[in-house]
């Protein structure tokens, strides 16, 4: 059996949020907060269908976490939780995943609402939520 998978940004994001520290810890904290994907131009028929106002599934790659433990405190700050009921970000395949609202499109950028990741997130992947 192959253990290898590889995968290749679509994008990266654009967010005010540099450092883990002042990220919101999930999406649902962060619903007025604007940021975009620049996409891979040639992924652009792919968007076509996107709308204003609705809800994707974004995938991306936590590209700043190292190692991870398989109990994390809660939100970063409350009562342990095992890891697979989270969204921290340490984890065995650092793998993202958030709900966000599309709020506008200009060309190869998609801005929305519900950033928790952090400026040059590579995006793996945006699905529909409905």
């Amino acid at each position: 059996m192959n253990d290898k998978i590889e995968y290749k940004p679509i994008g990266f994001i654009h967010s005010k949020y540099t450092n883990p520290q002042e990220m919101p810890k999930n999406y649902t904290e962060s619903k007025d907060v604007e940021a975009y994907i620049e996409l891979d131009e040639k992924y652009m028929k792919g968007i076509s269908d996107l709308r204003i106002g609705d809800e994707y599934i974004l995938l991306f790659h936590f590209h700043k976490s190292e190692g991870y433990d398989l109990t994390v405190p809660w939100r970063g700050v409350g009562p342990m939780r095992g890891l697979f009921s989270t969204h921290a970000p340490r984890r065995p395949n650092p793998i993202g995943v958030s709900i966000i609202a599309v709020t506008k499109i200009e060309d190869n950028k998609i801005y929305f609402t519900g950033v928790d990741m952090l400026d040059g997130t590579p995006v793996l992947d945006i699905k529909n939520h409905n």
